[in-house]
């Protein structure tokens, strides 16, 4: 395919992306399960690490008060929302896609995890992008 490929096809070419700008980390400690969120979008200050806590997704819509992973639960959901929004910005994304992104994504990760937004961004991408019966 002579050009370029976002032009020709009108689809974003992941292929051309920049490291990821945030990196997502799950770690289960002493009975609490923290998510981090390593952000290198500002290389001049360095990466910068910040929890990512419930509260701006329970706005959304509110499973549970904790996060969980690894199963179907009310942390699993909560989770789903909080990275769909983070990832996306937007409340609306993170409303639709967020129980099918539990099942399918939350409920199937390990113990201690690391998710690059990418991950999160072309899992989006497929699934807004299903062709009927494919």
């Amino acid at each position: 395919m002579d050009g370029d490929f976002a032009e020709q096809t009108g689809l974003p070419d992941f292929r051309q992306a920049p490291r990821p700008t945030r990196v997502y980390s799950g770690r289960r400690n002493e009975g609490a399960n923290r998510v981090s969120v390593r952000d290198s979008s500002h290389p001049e200050a360095g990466p910068v690490e910040r929890d990512l806590t419930p509260e701006a997704s329970r706005e959304i819509h509110d499973y549970s008060a904790q996060f969980d992973w690894g199963a179907e639960t009310a942390g699993a959901l909560q989770l789903s929302v909080a990275l769909l929004l983070d990832v996306t910005g937007d409340p609306g994304v993170a409303r639709r896609w967020c129980q099918l992104f539990a099942h399918k994504y939350v409920a199937n990760l390990p113990q201690e995890w690391t998710v690059p937004e990418i991950d999160i961004d072309l899992w989006l991408y497929c699934f807004e992008n299903e062709r009927p019966g494919a």
